[in-house]
């Protein structure tokens, strides 16, 4: 097996235009959101649909939840009642102000947005924004107060440049994997896994718990009673291997009732093991970490779904 060793090399491009380009977006994990613009509702960004004159800086709020930024020098091309720069420190109105396309334009590209002349075409019958002519991003005259519905279709039109940066392929060297599991050596964090099981990125042996178990819930669901199936098969086939069952949760609630439903899950998957699978008990631990050693962050929904499994740690 070989693995191939990625270098980045960086070089100057004349036109930013020439340059990949990237849709922006808003995430609903992202911080500071100002609430006259939009709000977070069961993991889903809710708009607000009443046209609305911002002022300057809360523009720039809006802006920076999606991740942009105004540099000083970049502010000299924005409208001056939209900001300046006084000491080399950025001031922002804080008059609300309904500009017109070619100005909110003027805005967007200082924060380093492009708008190619097709994707022109995606606003120009919602919003009334711009419009594409011989190939040319013709933008309307008339100072408009947009909706937060609006401004999110003008925005969601906008790309953002990538990197500078080629990509180049230096050289090759071997992957060591000694226990086949498809993760080398020396970036797998659970060596010894035994062959034929599938394992996360990590090179470790899981098993998701929400598929398992339901909510707040330790009963292994009947649907999944064959992934634990082949948690059996494989220890027939290994007549040494021992296995201990690492239960972890995430970080909602508290430790100690995270603690001990780590530990219940844990132990499910054990009694299954060794009830249905005839596994002879002696030949498998179950223990419980509750949320003290996560995998990935806390913060996200798709990162505490990673923190909710069973680890499967094989002892030979």
């Amino acid at each position: 097996m070989k693995k191939i060793i990625i270098m980045v090399m960086c070089f100057t491009i004349a036109l930013a235009a020439s340059l990949p380009v990237s849709a922006i977006e808003l995430s609903p994990d992202a911080a500071n959101i100002p609430s006259v613009y939009a709000e977070v509702r069961d993991g889903e960004i809710v708009y607000r649909n009443s046209p609305t004159a911002y002022s300057p800086d809360t523009f720039d709020a809006i802006l920076t939840a999606y991740g942009l930024e105004l540099t000083p020098e970049a502010a000299a091309n924005v409208p001056a009642s939209y900001a300046r720069v006084v000491d080399g420190t950025i001031v922002f109105g804080e008059k609300p102000m309904a500009y017109t396309p070619e100005d909110y334009h003027r805005i967007f590209t200082a924060y380093g947005l492009v708008l190619s002349p097709e994707d022109a075409t995606l606003i120009q019958g919602p919003v009334n924004y711009a419009k594409t002519v011989d190939g040319e991003v013709v933008l309307g005259k008339t100072s408009t107060a947009y909706s937060a519905m609006g401004l999110s279709q003008i925005l969601a039109a906008y790309q953002l440049p990538m990197a500078p940066e080629e990509v180049v392929v230096v050289e090759e060297v071997e992957c060591v994997d000694a226990d086949g599991d498809g993760v080398c050596d020396d970036v797998d964090a659970c060596p010894g896994t035994p062959k034929g099981v599938q394992v996360d990125e990590r090179g470790c042996w899981v098993l998701d718990q929400n598929c398992l178990f339901d909510f707040d819930k330790a009963v292994v669901k009947p649907e999944f009673y064959s992934l634990l199936d082949g948690i059996v098969k494989v220890m027939n086939d290994n007549p040494t291997l021992t296995l201990e069952l690492e239960g972890h949760a995430d970080a909602i609630g508290t430790n100690r009732y995270n603690q001990g439903l780590s530990e219940r899950r844990a132990n499910a998957v054990k009694a299954y093991l060794v009830e249905k699978g005839m596994i002879d008990p002696t030949r498998i631990t179950a223990i419980g970490y509750g949320e003290e050693k996560p995998i990935a962050t806390n913060e996200t929904a798709d990162g505490r779904r990673l923190n909710r499994r069973v680890e499967l740690k094989p002892i030979w």
